[in-house]
């Protein structure tokens, strides 16, 4: 497989993680004059799930033959088509298709249109077919399965980019104008990351029981707290010092913001899973619920990443993935049913990422690092109930392989990606300014958000 792209460096994709939050300006576009116009509120809610989720086994081939070609394929990693749950699709897809029996939470979800499948989806800079692979004529994304450079190129949305600005960094950038608060648009409870990271947008980092203080300054007004308000006080010449007191207190000011915020709110009803998803999932629903008291209508939008690990399921995939599923399942039911009850299902979109799907082949015990796989959006302004994109060819050596079972992306994280800001609120000249290749691609829209 021949990449027609420089590789980027494991160390930028690290210096991009540390750096995050810093205000860098790419090679690509401008910062609009005109902020988009929005008076309502919306939410994007990226589920990260790290190293590579094996979604040939989420969404499988129901239809007797078909399950028996996915059966001779992944041996002793297929699930029994008796266990899978049904699904129809609006959409003409090659086959029957059914759910991982982990995912029953979902079943209904999807039953009910609150839930559509995303299929067959990766980073590509242009559509590629396995003819082009094979004769060395694709331009394929830098270092295919690599998990530092795959979850890079997902969280940029620029595959061939080496800026560690990411899509959802450069979306808040474009609403900076638009509302004013002192919260910050890009919330992540996983860590600093690429893809809240703007050109002049600041992530702020949550744990999943609330905001952190610092060390000393814990806001009881007791005397070493007023001891360093006292010294950030003091006048400097120093633009350095300068700059950094000024960070000092912004957080000191966000803590007292939220935590006094969250201590305010009555505890939820919905029970979430005790895991490190439900429970970020959980301090998302509060953090929503509590938009009015952090920042009222000068946060008309939001945009939380939560993520969760143990997806690279080189071995024990048979034991450990039934367990990863079914904790995503049920926190996201546990998501909705909290949005829910708080009155903002409508206004928030949910949807997966990962780095790549696995490979179709079995490698004895578990999967291989492979290409396309597919996502899930859920929300109240999804059009559920519907596989959108088409369904990959599962022949190994078939249309859709890459080599070694990996499946070749027939949707691009471009389109992906466009479909959710545009229902966040951009136009299409914001969407081609937010990804440069989109015009590559066929369709900017892939159809599963209603407005």
């Amino acid at each position: 497989m021949k990449n027609k792209v420089q590789n980027p460096s494991r160390r930028r994709f690290l210096h991009g993680v540390a750096g995050g939050s810093l205000a860098l300006m790419g090679p690509w576009g401008r910062l609009l004059a005109a902020p988009p116009v929005a008076s309502d509120y919306r939410a994007l809610v990226c589920i990260y799930l790290f190293g590579g989720n094996d979604s040939a086994n989420m969404v499988v081939p129901r239809e007797i033959s078909s399950h028996a070609e996915y059966q001779n394929i992944r041996g002793s990693l297929a699930v029994p088509r008796e266990q899978l749950l049904p699904i129809q699709s609006v959409s003409s897809q090659r086959t029957e298709y059914g759910l991982h029996p982990a995912l029953e939470p979902l079943h209904s979800m999807y039953n009910d249109g609150e839930l559509a499948i995303v299929a067959n989806m990766g980073t590509l800079l242009e559509p590629v077919t396995r003819q082009q692979i094979i004769a060395g004529q694709a331009a394929l994304p830098p270092q295919l399965f690599s998990h530092s450079d795959q979850t890079f190129q997902w969280q940029t949305g620029i595959p061939d980019s080496q800026q560690p600005v990411g899509w959802g960094g450069r979306l808040a950038d474009l609403f900076a104008d638009s509302f004013s608060s002192l919260l910050p648009m890009n919330i992540t409870l996983t860590g600093q990351s690429v893809f809240l990271a703007g050109r002049q947008t600041v992530q702020y980092a949550l744990s999943e029981s609330g905001p952190e203080s610092l060390e000393a300054a814990s806001g009881d007004g007791g005397p070493v707290d007023l001891a360093i308000r006292a010294l950030l006080a003091q006048p400097r010449q120093n633009l350095l010092e300068k700059q950094f007191i000024g960070v000092q207190k912004r957080s000191m000011d966000l803590y007292e913001l939220i935590s006094g915020a969250l201590e305010q709110q009555s505890p939820l009803n919905t029970v979430f899973p005790e895991s490190d998803l439900g429970r970020q999932l959980a301090m998302v629903v509060r953090m929503i619920s509590s938009r009015a008291e952090m920042g009222g209508a000068g946060l008309g939008r939001q945009i939380f990443l939560v993520g969760t690990g143990g997806f690279d399921t080189h071995d024990n995939q048979n034991s450990a993935q039934p367990q990863l599923l079914a904790d995503l399942a049920a926190s996201l039911r546990a998501f909705r049913d909290g949005l829910a009850e708080v009155g903002e299902l409508n206004n928030v979109t949910t949807f997966t990422a990962s780095e790549f799907g696995r490979t179709l082949t079995n490698n004895g015990d578990g999967t291989d690092h492979g290409w396309g796989g597919h996502q899930l959006v859920m929300g109240g302004a999804v059009r559920g109930g519907d596989i959108y994109g088409v369904m990959p060819d599962l022949a190994l050596e078939g249309p859709d392989d890459a080599g070694d079972g990996r499946l070749i992306p027939t949707l691009s994280t471009d389109q992906y990606d466009a479909t959710l800001a545009r229902w966040f609120g951009l136009n299409d000249a914001d969407l081609h300014e937010l990804f440069p290749h989109l015009s590559r691609f066929d369709s900017t829209d892939i159809g599963f958000m209603a407005s």
